[in-house]
């Protein structure tokens, strides 16, 4: 994960790259529908990262909302990853 800069208020969209390798497509529009409350989220993706946007996040959560979504995202992939026992 890599993030633009810290935010602050009325900063502007942060950037968010998730290498593939580690994240699911799936699981990152999981954590989009979860936080949708709290920003408005676009996901792109280039050859190695499913790039994530992040747009007019809420007073209350700015500057967790990130680290958080991407925390959401990454457990969302190991549920999905994780084999089931028979």
């Amino acid at each position: 994960m890599s993030a633009a800069s810290t935010p602050t208020a009325n900063a502007g969209p942060q950037v968010v790259r998730l290498h593939k390798g580690l994240y699911m497509q799936q699981a990152i529009r999981e954590a989009i529908d979860s936080f949708a409350d709290f920003a408005r989220f676009e996901l792109g993706r280039d050859s190695e990262h499913y790039i994530v946007t992040v747009h007019d996040p809420g007073p209350e959560v700015d500057g967790d909302l990130v680290a958080e979504f991407c925390n959401h995202a990454l457990h969302h992939t190991i549920e999905r990853k994780r084999v089931r026992p028979a």
